[in-house]
Parts: structure tokens; sequence; C-alpha cells
């Protein structure tokens, strides 16, 4: 996943999911810093909600840069599990602005503390968010696809690259 500073306009992905008045929020890499917080329970359920839904979804999907390698992630909040890194989400502000974030936020938030801008927690606390029609509503005003995130199925595993078979030399 690409880098891009905190509040700065949002361009992943060219045109095909930019709206205007879009910042980006949480993507982070590594050898960049970030500012810090011991997350409350309140955000932490505010942004796994806004995960639960998934705009801009991707075939592949993003490893934590923080975390060991190979690894990518999986979510859980109160027994619920998410694939992570596969998508981003989309926060409404009662200003307008609009934030969009990699669905790696809740992990970036409850495991590395990831502290996002003031400006954002405020708009997770007042917009409208999922599951709520206000917000589909919004989802549809701005012409945005969404998807329920994937959950891990029965036969799903992480395994890393090393996992897989050699292929014979010749």
């Amino acid at each position: 996943m690409t880098y891009f500073k905190d509040l700065s306009e949002y361009s992943y992905h060219g045109s095909v999911f930019y709206r205007p008045g879009t910042k980006n929020i949480g993507w982070l890499g590594s050898g960049h810093e970030f500012d810090v917080m011991e997350p409350s329970e309140e955000i932490l359920s505010l942004v796994w909600d806004y995960c639960m839904i998934s705009v801009a979804q991707m075939r592949g999907i993003h490893e934590c840069e923080f975390c060991p390698s190979g690894d990518w992630e999986i979510g859980e909040k109160n027994g619920q599990k998410l694939i992570l890194g596969a998508a981003e989400i989309r926060v409404f502000s009662k200003s307008g602005v609009i934030y969009a974030a990699p669905t790696l936020i809740y992990h970036y938030i409850s495991t590395h503390h990831y502290k996002p801008p003031d400006e954002f927690l405020q708009a997770l606390r007042e917009s409208p968010r999922p599951p709520s029609d206000l917000y589909f509503e919004k989802l549809d005003e701005f012409g945005l696809e969404w998807n329920e995130t994937s959950t891990p199925g029965p036969i799903y595993r992480r395994f890393r690259i090393s996992d897989l078979p050699l292929k014979p030399s010749g």
C-alpha cells in the first residue's frame, strides 16, 4: 500500500474512487512516523462499524508493514472477524469533507495505537455511519459502490509464501 500523509488530498487509484473534498487518513507505511494514543472502546467500535462496509474493493490484500512479514490481517471484535487490507472505508463529515482510509485502519488503531487526526475522530462520532440508511444514502449520493467486508470462511487460513509448494526446476 502506498503511504499518504494524513489530511492530504486523496489520490489513490487515480480518479476511479476520487471525489472532490476527499482526504487521506491512516495510509501508514514503514519509515513514516505517526501519532499514537491508547484506543478507547468507543473509537474501536466506531471504526469497526465502518470497516464492515468496503468501498474501493481491491483484488489483493495488503499486509501490515509493521507486523511480521508474510501475514495479512484478520480483524476481530466481539467474536466477529473481517478480512482487512483489501478495501477502504469512507467517513463523511458534517462540513462536507470525505475521509478515505484503508480497512487496515482498525488494525493500526487497535494494535499499533495509531491516532488519527482529531477532525477525523470527530467525524466518526458525529456522522451517519453503517448500518444506518443515512450512511448508505451518502455513499449513493457520491456514486460510491460498496460491499459487505469479507469474513474468513471455514477453510480460510493465513499462509505465507513459504507455505506454497516449491516448483520443480527444470
